[in-house]
């Protein structure tokens, strides 16, 4: 058992802990630096580090006139036999420029036998007296293998002995003094993790599920609605959609800054047509399309939370919100993100539970915002159920090297993405719609065209039919949508729940009493022993719904070895999981059970918790 690590996943806790020692006398040790690991210099190259230092879980680091040679601030921590990180696809941080002077940051990892060197293919840039939440991802192709050019995904994760981090002054200036701080770093994206399905559909990583747990891949069409309502044909169009073989349809609204505002009973209409042709409905609003200011896409929000929330409430399952297409004709990461956290936030105060989905910037086509900031949006959406859309015409979809980039990158972020719009060619250039279609196959990636019918000069080659309803199919796009390679006849599945029952739910009653004396030796460091004695008596009642009666639902949270009970032998056996004991071996129910904190994964925290309920210091780890 690695007992140095032990060591460092519980000191690392003390902050957070500092209750337990008084109560329980089990004594938790001073973190040390930042993921409670030790940083120091980078010692024979990368000399412009003066000093560092470790202390609260964070990592202080002073340097003077580094620059973009041998003088670079380098420090690292690193680890002879090995970290596992196997396991993981992202590591985390938060950096805070304390120079009076903008910096360069970036990160490079050691791993194998022979300490391979793979460093991040791009730097970021950080201003001065700002800090950034910085998150690299593994299992992506954004790694230079010891200097080479072609991207590649770092090998042998699970013989990590270096972390190396480097700060230089940005383009045009030669040097820079000051400090930076590194906090909060962690491991994340755990394989192991798990998501809790909803009554509608949800996200699943990069994977949309419906309420019935199932994958659902979108493939579908734009359809005009708000601007071709007064021909009655809506009925009979998206009848017609359906026909062909659609699976969803993508319905524009106006909420009335640009267009004229749908009511609540028009949604609810189109909804019940939407569901009798078994169609999933993705509702966006169109009026604040290409514009900058967050008060156009707050507006869009507002309107699904104040105008129509009647209307979607019940059909989580069939309804999709795309607060707005196409907000922000800029490209500017930090203003999408910031203005998308309000805007979902909005809806969420209106208790509207359905899946969200985000649009690009840039006119829906510069995937930088989604690929950058997607994973801020979606972790702050209080349902965690958040998707994003890249619309693909000349610029995202011109290129095969640009969509398999898009759509890779999605992936290995694990957020859920949808290519909202295409087509076949538009104004900015051809589009390689054979591509796109045949690699979101490929990947399990919806897509929606654009559209069906009702474009305008001088774009009239984009409609899919020659009407709205009761017209032919336009030989250059509507037939590749509906009849072509990877198309709507080939390869669109209908929703689940058109088509299947949910699953029944049972209640199950069971009473246990539990009566234990049990005696705990925890070594914490090698100055430290601790002897605890806890006895206790209980009666619970406990209450399992369940869906199906599988194994893997039957959970108890911090019964790590599923013994039916929650004791000392759970904590000791978490411990040496996360320290990577291979002989302690957690099964899936298991590392559910683990995660006391829901944070996604089990680590030293979820130690504590069932320690403290071991101790009677917190009621219940529910």
């Amino acid at each position: 058992m690695r007992t140095k690590k032990i060591h460092a996943v519980l000191t690392a806790l003390a902050t957070a802990a500092f209750s337990l020692s008084a109560a329980s006398g089990i004594h938790v040790a001073a973190a040390s630096g930042a993921g409670g690991f030790t940083w120091e210099k980078t010692s024979g190259y990368q000399e412009g580090t003066d000093s560092v230092t470790n202390e609260n879980n964070q990592t202080i680091v002073t340097f003077t006139d580094a620059d973009n040679g041998d003088n670079t601030a380098g420090f690292c921590t690193q680890n002879d036999s090995g970290w596992d990180w196997s396991d993981y696809t992202q590591l985390s941080f938060t950096l805070q420029n304390d120079c009076d002077s903008d910096i360069n940051f970036t990160l490079a990892l050691g791993t194998g036998a022979d300490w391979a060197w793979y460093q991040a293919t791009t730097n970021t840039t950080v201003e001065a007296g700002q800090s950034v939440d910085l998150t690299y991802y593994l299992s992506a192709e954004e790694w230079a293998y010891n200097g080479t050019e072609t991207p590649s995904k770092p090998a042998d994760l699970f013989a990590v002995h270096r972390i190396n981090m480097m700060v230089m002054p940005v383009y045009g200036a030669e040097t820079v003094s000051g400090s930076v701080t590194i906090s909060d770093l962690k491991l994340g994206g755990s394989a192991s993790a798990t998501v809790e399905p909803k009554d509608g559909f949800y996200v699943d990583g990069s994977v949309l599920r419906d309420a019935n747990k199932n994958a659902f891949i979108m493939r579908g069409t734009n359809y005009a609605y708000t601007w071709y309502s007064w021909d009655g044909l809506t009925e009979a169009g998206l009848a017609e959609i359906a026909q062909y073989g659609a699976n969803t349809v993508r319905i524009v609204l106006g909420d009335g800054d640009q267009y004229t505002k749908n009511t609540a009973g028009e949604i609810a209409n189109l909804i019940q047509l939407c569901e009798k042709n078994k169609l999933v409905a993705v509702f966006e609003v169109h009026d604040a399309t290409g514009k900058d200011d967050a008060q156009s896409l707050y507006n869009a929000a507002n309107y699904f939370a104040n105008d129509i929330a009647s209307a979607l409430k019940g059909h989580e399952d069939t309804v999709i919100i795309n607060i707005a297409n196409e907000w922000q004709g800029s490209a500017n990461d930090t203003a999408w993100q910031s203005a998308y956290i309000k805007a979902v936030q909005i809806i969420r105060d209106a208790d509207l539970k359905h899946c969200i989905m985000c649009d690009a910037g840039g006119w829906g086509q510069s995937a930088s915002t989604v690929i950058n900031s997607g994973a801020a949006v979606l972790a702050a959406d209080p349902e965690h159920n958040t998707m994003f859309s890249v619309h693909m015409y000349g610029y995202a979809g011109g290129t095969q090297s640009m969509i398999k980039n898009i759509m890779d990158s999605m992936n290995t972020r694990q957020l859920c993405l949808a290519i909202g719009e295409f087509g076949y060619k538009h104004s900015d250039g051809d589009v390689d719609e054979g591509y796109i279609m045949e690699y979101a196959q490929k990947n399990n990636i919806g897509w929606l065209s654009w559209s069906w019918y009702g474009n305008g000069s001088p774009v009239e080659y984009l409609d899919m039919s020659n009407a709205n309803a009761g017209g032919t199919l336009s030989s250059e796009w509507g037939e590749v949508i509906v009849n072509g390679k990877n198309g709507w006849k080939e390869t669109s599945k209908t929703c689940s729940v058109f088509t299947e029952e949910k699953p029944q739910t049972t209640t199950i009653s069971s009473i246990t009493t539990t009566e234990t004396t049990t005696t705990v030796t925890t070594t914490i460091s090698s100055a430290t022993t601790t002897k605890t004695t806890v006895s206790s008596k209980t009666e619970t009642t406990t209450t399992l719904t369940e869906s199906s009666l599988t194994a893997t639902e039957k959970t108890l949270s911090g019964d790590v070895n599923e013994s039916g009970m929650v004791d000392v032998s759970d904590a000791v056996l978490l411990a040496r999981f996360v320290a990577e004991d291979t002989t302690a071996h957690i099964t899936a129910v298991g590392k559910q059970n683990a995660d006391t904190n829901q944070n996604g994964k089990p680590d030293g925290e979820d130690i504590v918790i069932i320690l403290k309920y071991i101790a009677k210091m917190i009621p219940s780890l529910q």
